[in-house]
């Protein structure tokens, strides 16, 4: 908690000392009048009724600085509502959004790291049975392939980016979309402009499959993706690519961005709120 009043009060300074001005002003103007009407009379305890005052007046501004942990709002224009939360995406209420290179890969260890969510997605949802993937994967895209290209690691067939699949798995579809291309060496790239066309075969899909049903996603582009942009601009980039789909064709449904909590103090959610609204 206390990081947390920290990051806010570093957001909004003159945010934090109107905050104490304001109240302890407004502490003084009720209490001085209850006390005069009450007969009360502080004599000798002046220093301790200043001290709570400015205590009191600090946790107020406390209270007024500390940074949200939820925002929503619609998208203009749109039937479309936007959420974005701090949480763990694998525990969210809806469908869920996962990225995967364009080989569609499920080898966990290399090229698939344990650590991203296509990693956590296999191991732990799936069991680490990759056959589930694997065959969704043949089943879906079959004939979809634009090219096939001879890897140390890996699966060979390479697909265009935003080529989306669904896996229906414990009462949760999961759309995994693919966002980045793969070197070599199995290290994960892409650019802002390949993440917008990546997004764009997502949102096809969402729209299609849907169903109306929440749709949550964590922060596009971060991590092993390497995007090459900070999380803020990341999460703008997502919010314009999800308008621009959903002023094409209707999206009616709740998107639900979840952040993990370690993009607390780099993301200033009333912020993105602000520009958004």
């Amino acid at each position: 908690m206390r990081k947390k009043i920290i990051t806010g009060i570093r957001r909004h300074p003159k945010r934090f000392l109107l905050a104490i001005v304001f109240g302890y002003t407004v502490l003084w103007t009720f209490f001085e009048p209850l006390f005069s009407i009450l007969e009360i009379k502080p004599t000798g305890y002046n220093c301790w009724f200043l001290l709570a005052y400015v205590i009191a007046s600090l946790i107020i501004s406390f209270i007024v600085v500390y940074p949200e942990k939820m925002v929503k709002f619609n998208l203009t224009n749109t039937n479309t509502k936007v959420e974005i939360v701090f949480g763990d995406l694998f525990t969210a209420d809806g469908h869920k959004v996962i990225s995967v290179s364009e080989f569609f890969d499920s080898k966990i260890g290399k090229p698939v790291s344990p650590k991203s969510l296509q990693g956590i997605f296999i191991t732990k949802i799936l069991g680490g049975h990759t056959n589930i993937f694997d065959d969704a994967v043949n089943a879906q895209l079959a004939g979809q392939e634009i090219e096939t290209v001879q890897r140390v690691d890996g699966k060979s067939i390479k697909y265009e980016l935003g080529t989306t699949i669904t896996i229906n798995h414990n009462q949760s579809l999961y759309f995994l979309f693919a966002l980045t291309n793969t070197d070599n060496d199995c290290n994960a790239n892409s650019t802002p402009s390949l993440m917008l066309k990546a997004l764009e075969g997502l949102w096809n899909k969402v729209r299609i499959e849907g169903n109306g049903i929440d749709i949550n996603l964590p922060l596009i582009g971060n991590g092993l993706s390497r995007v090459g942009l900070p999380p803020s601009q990341l999460l703008q980039l997502t919010l314009i690519s999800l308008l621009k789909s959903a002023k094409e064709i209707d999206l009616s449904s709740t998107i639900r961005i979840v952040l993990t909590e370690d993009m607390f103090d780099k993301i200033d959610l009333e912020i993105i709120k602000n520009n958004w609204e």
